[in-house]
């Protein structure tokens, strides 16, 4: 019984993979659904959308870390000024590097780590 199935494993097909071609296939499923949720305007190209996407992305970065350096600033002058720690502002801080960090991939951790 074992000589047929090791004769049989012989003569399978070395090309089927069906977890390489299911996940090729996922692929470009996603490919192709991203390419379709991009909103196209007439005379838009899918790279005029990226662009765009990226640069709206690139100022949402801008704007959240332009904040969190506002927030800095304010709380040194308090602790320049009083020479204490305001607990408020420091929250206030602390929001504010969350909120830089979920939106940029930059600050994620590692899930393989």
């Amino acid at each position: 019984m074992n000589t047929v199935v090791l004769f049989l494993l012989l003569f399978q097909n070395a090309d089927y993979a069906p977890a390489a071609k299911a996940s090729a296939e996922a692929a470009r499923r996603e490919s192709q659904l991203r390419a379709a949720s991009v909103p196209v305007q007439s005379g838009e190209t899918v790279e005029d959308a990226a662009r765009a996407h990226a640069a709206a992305h690139d100022q949402e970065f801008v704007g959240k870390f332009n904040k969190l350096i506002t927030k800095l600033i304010d709380f040194a002058e308090s602790y320049k000024n009083k020479q204490a720690m305001d607990v408020k502002k420091a929250r206030e801080i602390r929001k504010a590097w969350l909120e830089l960090e979920k939106a940029e991939a930059l600050f994620r951790e590692d899930p393989k780590k």
